[in-house]
């Protein structure tokens, strides 16, 4: 119990406290302002609810008849286009958003605090608070007596069950939401290529990548594969899209068309004049 509970406090302080902690070093070290982080927040519950949305509609043909599937192939098919559908519509509100709010979002700064916001929140809602709200009740009922307690016996033996699962699974689910969270940060420095190589390639280099990566994960998850062997693709794919972070010059925040990026006007102006 002693080595599962730190295994997921500390799965907590990186699928929650990572994000944050990211977001706060760009917003000190790097003058990236609050609002881009919220902006790729933003982006995220805007494409999740998209996807949402087509999804239901997807069901609404197979439950009224329109299209007859069996349970299988409905299973397999229901992932297929989840994955799509997650994919083209994330990059794509994400490249819209940069590209028609009206502000300068066309900066490397700007896309590193929308990609930080976007997979920074995908982070937090999908493992992070869900993690969290399994391990209260874990925490709470951690001494539960199955003979005396009046607590439902199905409620009772999920509590026993989630205390028997093994230290390394909430940590192996931390690391590949790091690599997922990597991944979001490359995908948007892709997108950020768009405008500056105005070359709209950069959009469907953006959706094969994270295609790929969310591609081969879940496929690999689906396919019965083992959490390490899983968690050792993810961060496989983590030192693949930081050699395209690299490769992109995605370091360099020192670069003439982010000198002046969300100082005051007149402070623009003097350092306009200086250079």
């Amino acid at each position: 119990m002693v080595l599962l509970s730190i295994a997921i406090v500390v799965a907590l302080l990186i699928t929650i406290g990572l994000p944050i902690g990211v977001a706060v070093w760009f917003n000190k070290k790097h003058h990236v302002p609050w609002r881009y982080f919220s902006y790729g927040a933003l982006a995220y519950f805007l494409a999740q609810a998209i996807v949402s949305l087509l999804l239901t509609g997807f069901l609404r043909l197979v439950g009224n008849g329109t299209l007859s599937l069996t349970e299988q192939t409905l299973y397999v098919l229901q992932i297929v286009i989840s994955v799509l559908l997650t994919v083209v519509i994330g990059v794509l509100v994400r490249w819209l958003g940069m590209k028609y709010i009206n502000e300068d979002l066309k900066t490397l700064r700007a896309a590193y605090g929308v990609g930080i916001g976007f997979g920074g929140i995908e982070s937090i809602m999908l493992v992070g608070i869900p993690l969290l709200a399994t391990f209260i009740p874990m925490i709470r009922n951690v001494n539960i007596d199955p003979q005396t307690t009046t607590l439902d016996p199905e409620f009772v033996m999920q509590i026993e069950e989630l205390w028997k699962v093994e230290p390394f699974v909430p940590l192996a689910g931390a690391l590949e939401r790091v690599a997922a969270f990597v991944m979001h940060i490359a995908v948007t420095i892709l997108i950020y290529q768009i405008f500056k190589r105005k070359n709209k390639i950069w959009l469907a280099a953006a959706i094969g990548l994270e295609l790929l990566v969310t591609g081969v994960i879940i496929g690999f998850a689906e396919a019965g594969l083992s959490y390490g062997w899983v968690t050792a693709v993810s961060i496989l794919f983590m030192g693949v899209n930081l050699l395209i972070l690299y490769k992109l010059d995605a370091f360099a925040f020192d670069k003439d068309q982010d000198k002046i990026i969300d100082l005051p006007i007149e402070d623009q102006q003097a350092q306009e004049i200086e250079e």
